[in-house]
């Protein structure tokens, strides 16, 4: 199992989603500053577990986690601009959809959105997308 290619393949799926351009978007560890007015994405990888999936020592190992994608809009803009970008991410994550990454699957089972929440220039809402990869011994 690889972090390397599940966290890839999680980025890889985002991007594809359409739900903000790669320029507007703060991925972990890189250096980003938001443009005042102009809507942006930020990107954290969550890792919730990682053991065998059932007994014995040919075992598939299973690994948890959640992609969070929290969505920023300038603050008093309403909030349907907000909700049809999170609506496209909820779209693009759909429970039971596979994403492929150099041999590495990661599953999707869920993705649900959280509250609007106001903050000093932006308005906030986060996109929990909640999934699990597998490896199987060779």
């Amino acid at each position: 199992m690889s972090e390397t290619n599940i966290n890839a393949a999680l980025v890889s799926a985002y991007l594809a989603s359409g739900v903000m351009p790669q320029e507007r978007t703060a991925f972990e560890g890189v250096k980003f500053d938001p443009v005042t007015g102009q809507s942006w994405a930020r990107l954290t990888g969550l890792p919730s577990g990682r053991g065998p999936a059932a007994m014995g020592a040919d075992a598939p190992q299973e690994w948890t986690g959640i992609l969070q994608v929290d969505l920023f809009h300038p603050k008093g803009t309403g909030t349907g601009p907000i909700l049809a970008d999170a609506d496209k991410a909820l779209e693009f994550f759909t429970s039971g959809k596979r994403l492929d990454y150099q041999g590495q699957g990661v599953l999707i089972r869920r993705a649900e959105r959280s509250q609007i929440r106001q903050e000093d220039v932006w308005q906030s809402v986060s996109i929990s997308v909640y999934c699990t990869s597998w490896t199987f011994p060779a």
